[in-house]
């Protein structure tokens, strides 16, 4: 009897031990609803794209959709979104395919890949401050990881505005910058996500600094070559 009640007492012991090491995380603790994915998911933003060459800017402005059109497993099995890109003059005009990238998302990161080049986009859990290389996969740098870029995560679940965007809960991926001094030049890209909804602004914006002894403002830089880019979102939901 008592040999008995020891071997049930073993084995609930055993069953809950079990149970406790396969607890499934909290999605939304670690920050996965920042980065909805689900097919047919699509996102519309307002770009404005500005190119620079010898201090002479060149703008212009559009629409693009990202949209989240199939899924599929991969040949390491594992489960693959295809997002294509889309881009329009304007609400009037019609849609023409841009680009396809693929995503993977699970609980430890999601990644990116867009031209056979595959970023990691965010690390999870989300936690303020922590760092990692988005270009770790790709072989643009040293393999020892030693002059790889720098993401970080900062104003974790803080209120972000910017033209019409208004949301409570958002999360700021930072990109390190390339130039160690501003004299030679700006390198300024974030990503902002809000939860639930994703991607609501990008800014790329790098510039290549020349002195100019001849300009007529000596206060403001010379141009020698750059490209600013903004999308802002202006619509998002399910096709």
């Amino acid at each position: 009897m008592i040999k008995n009640l020891l071997c049930w007492i073993l084995l609930a012991f055993v069953v809950v031990s079990c149970d406790k090491s396969y607890v499934t995380p909290d999605p939304v603790a670690r920050g996965l609803n920042f980065y909805p994915l689900e097919v047919g998911d699509y996102r519309i933003y307002d770009v404005t794209d500005i190119k620079y060459q010898h201090n002479v800017p060149t703008e212009l402005n559009f629409q693009m959709r990202e949209w989240v059109a199939d899924s599929f497993m991969d040949q390491t099995n594992t489960l693959t979104y295809k997002i294509i890109r889309s881009i329009r003059a304007n609400a009037e005009s019609e849609w023409e395919d841009d680009s396809v990238m693929t995503v993977t998302k699970n609980h430890n990161m999601v990644t990116l890949t867009k031209d056979n080049t595959k970023y990691v986009k965010m690390v999870f859990p989300v936690e303020e401050g922590k760092t990692w290389h988005h270009d770790a996969f790709n072989d643009r740098y040293d393999s020892d990881l030693t002059d790889k870029e720098l993401s970080t995560y900062v104003d974790l679940d803080q209120p972000f505005s910017h033209a019409d965007l208004q949301f409570d809960q958002t999360l700021t991926v930072l990109q390190q910058g390339i130039f160690v001094s501003p004299s030679l030049g700006k390198d300024e890209r974030k990503e902002v996500y809000a939860r639930n909804v994703g991607l609501i602004y990008r800014l790329f914006n790098r510039q290549k600094y020349e002195p100019c002894s001849d300009c007529p403002d000596e206060t403001e830089p010379y141009i020698l070559d750059g490209h600013e880019r903004h999308e802002v979102l202006i619509e998002h939901g399910k096709l």
